[in-house]
């Protein structure tokens, strides 16, 4: 799900049941005298892949929602710096004036809910404590106390791993793009770097484009997995760098063409990904050796055709487009 440019990995809710609700309103160190004094008869979980993205999260439901600020908390504030432990954002709120003068949520006025908003390592941890039973540090044996103080200190420095390895890809996707055109042989070919590659190198561009026109379709964006699948087949030939790259798409450009033309019938696709001369380049390069069974083999490893006889009769043919003469 994405929301407001935030990629979150699950919201959940869920309504208290009778029997949870008569178990909680009868403990003796809780007093309720009305229903409405019950905050989390509904409950909203909203599971962040990243702990930064917890107060983004936050700022949008403080916007949304009416919060009750006196009745929400931080578990995040509360845990003093020495202590490692549960962490989330619990909001208790309800809909905003604004949003209940609306014809389809006037319905829900004066309705409370909670929302607690927390990291996916968080929840991992809230999710396996409460399934161990223990709800209050003091409730673990004292043997064990110490592993929970450390495992807590752990998820705490992935959260802060994690997010450390995403900033350093962003910044690396931003600057991979000023080092393709300046420095082509020092840039290795992974996900982002094709995908840059293929989004802003023009002589590319205009390979795919003629491969598009020739099939009467459109170019879509390459998706992450579709890059992922070209940079396998890449290596698979021997290309480790945008320069080996662009040297081998000079080279054997013609032949892309070619074998596309072969294997393509306009008006077979209304839409191509970017990056499809690619998947056409790998399969080139091992037709030129000329061997039949490498070529075969080759196909075969990188899954392409459905069976031995298809690969054969595909590798026969890749041979002979590639060495046919313009």
């Amino acid at each position: 799900m994405r929301c407001a440019n935030l990629r979150i990995h699950v919201v959940t809710s869920r309504t208290k049941d009778i029997e949870k609700l008569a178990e909680k309103i009868s403990r003796p160190d809780k007093q309720y005298r009305t229903l409405e004094d019950v905050t989390d008869l509904s409950g909203v979980r909203v599971i962040t892949y990243f702990t930064d993205d917890v107060d983004k999260i936050g700022t949008l439901i403080e916007q949304e929602f009416k919060v009750f600020y006196d009745k929400s908390v931080d578990k995040r504030k509360v845990l003093s710096p020495d202590k490692f432990g549960y962490l989330s954002l619990h909001y208790v709120c309800t809909l905003s004036d604004e949003r209940v003068t609306l014809s389809e949520y006037s319905t829900f006025r004066g309705y409370i809910c909670e929302i607690q908003v927390r990291s996916i390592l968080q929840h991992a941890w809230a999710e396996i404590e409460h399934d161990l039973g223990y709800k209050v540090p003091q409730g673990i044996p004292e043997a064990v106390r110490r592993r929970f103080s450390r495992l807590a200190g752990l998820l705490e420095m992935g959260d802060d791993e994690f997010k450390s390895i995403r900033d350093e890809l962003e910044a690396y996707a931003v600057s991979i793009k000023r080092e393709i055109p300046l420095a082509p042989s020092q840039v290795l070919i992974d996900r982002l770097s094709l995908i840059a590659f293929v989004s802003q190198d023009s002589e590319y561009q205009n390979l795919d484009s003629a491969l598009a026109k020739f099939a009467g379709a459109t170019l879509g964006d390459i998706a992450n997995d579709y890059a992922d699948a070209r940079v396998q087949e890449l290596q698979y030939v021997g290309i480790k760098t945008i320069q080996e790259l662009k040297s081998a798409l000079e080279r054997n450009g013609n032949s892309i063409i070619r074998v596309f033309k072969d294997r393509v019938k306009p008006g077979s696709y209304t839409s191509l990904s970017r990056g499809i001369a690619l998947f056409y380049l790998a399969q080139v390069l091992v037709a030129k050796q000329g061997n039949l069974d490498a070529t075969v083999k080759a196909l075969s490893d990188l899954h392409i055709g459905e069976n031995e006889i298809s690969r054969t009769n595909h590798a026969k043919r890749l041979i002979e487009l590639v060495h046919q003469k313009p």
